[in-house]
């Protein structure tokens, strides 16, 4: 089974990307989209109606990008499904939180997004978790329940709120298949300003689920870079900018992430433009580690 996944892509900066042809070429049986899916023009909207046409024109935008389009209609068309969870960018502006604002905003939020990806869905949640042959897909929302980190740095349930927090631990207590993937648009370890692990009783809380379980890793995006971690004794993959420049050189990066699963363990091939961003590894079932 081979899994693509693809964070951070900006529709107003580049125009067409050049990034979903290759994924496309691929063929990959499944698609995870990261967060960052669009960008907001302006991180201070309050307005529920103005929110939601902001979002609306950006994701039509972005869905008429011929690449992206022809690579959904394919994977559409196979019946493979496309996975996807928004960030701040594509929610309520850049390192905005869905709990502390106006419930109305955070809705009008989650409702664009339903609209353009139909996500499969948990009640009115768009946390869910998805079977793709040997890989239980457990998608989180770490936006719509989240509070900045000052109110929420020592609060064990941060950044899913309690009731999500029971829900993952549900899925993966029950789950037996051989891979689990937690996918989640913040990175978990600590290299961005929204890091899982700077809120430290959720990170052991996270670390604690996952860390002692084969075939278990974290996928996320937001960084704008491609990059492997283990500090934690959970393995993160993370896939960034797959249509962005860099901040200094305003270089493209067309950056993606390839994941094949087979019997006895786990390919990861991370593309970039830039050659330190490239990886090609294995990570063997037998010895579930960084290589």
């Amino acid at each position: 089974m081979k899994l693509a996944m693809a964070s951070c892509a900006k529709i107003q900066d580049i125009d067409p990307q050049p990034a979903w042809p290759l994924i496309h070429a691929e063929r990959p049986d499944a698609l995870l989209l990261l967060g960052d899916n669009i960008y907001l023009d302006r991180n201070d909207h309050h307005d529920p109606f103005e929110l939601t046409q902001a979002l609306d024109a950006l994701y039509e935008r972005q869905f008429a990008e011929p690449g992206f389009s022809a690579l959904l209609q394919d994977l559409r068309g196979r019946g493979a499904p496309v996975m996807a969870i928004y960030d701040d960018h594509d929610f309520l502006g850049d390192n905005r939180y869905g709990a502390d604002g106006p419930q109305a905003l955070r809705d009008a939020a989650r409702d664009a997004f339903i609209r353009a990806f139909r996500p499969t869905q948990t009640d009115d949640e768009v946390y869910r978790i998805e079977r793709i042959g040997p890989l239980d897909l457990i998608v989180v929302d770490a936006r719509y329940h989240r509070r900045s980190l000052a109110g929420s740095r020592d609060d064990p349930d941060a950044i899913l709120g309690a009731p999500q927090w029971a829900w993952l631990e549900g899925q993966v207590a029950k789950s037996n298949a051989p891979y689990l993937a937690v996918a989640s648009s913040s990175t978990f370890h600590a290299f961005g300003d929204e890091s899982w692990e700077l809120c430290r009783p959720a990170f052991d809380r996270r670390v604690t689920l996952l860390r002692d379980r084969p075939g278990a890793r974290v996928l996320s995006g937001d960084a704008h870079r491609n990059a492997v971690y283990d500090d934690s004794g959970v393995i993160e993959i993370v896939s960034s900018a797959v249509a962005r420049r860099s901040l200094v050189f305003k270089v493209l990066r067309s950056n993606y992430g390839i994941l094949s699963f087979d019997d006895e363990g786990l390919r990861v091939q991370l593309h970039s433009l830039k050659v330190s961003s490239r990886f090609d590894f294995r990570i063997e079932r037998s010895h579930w580690t960084l290589p």
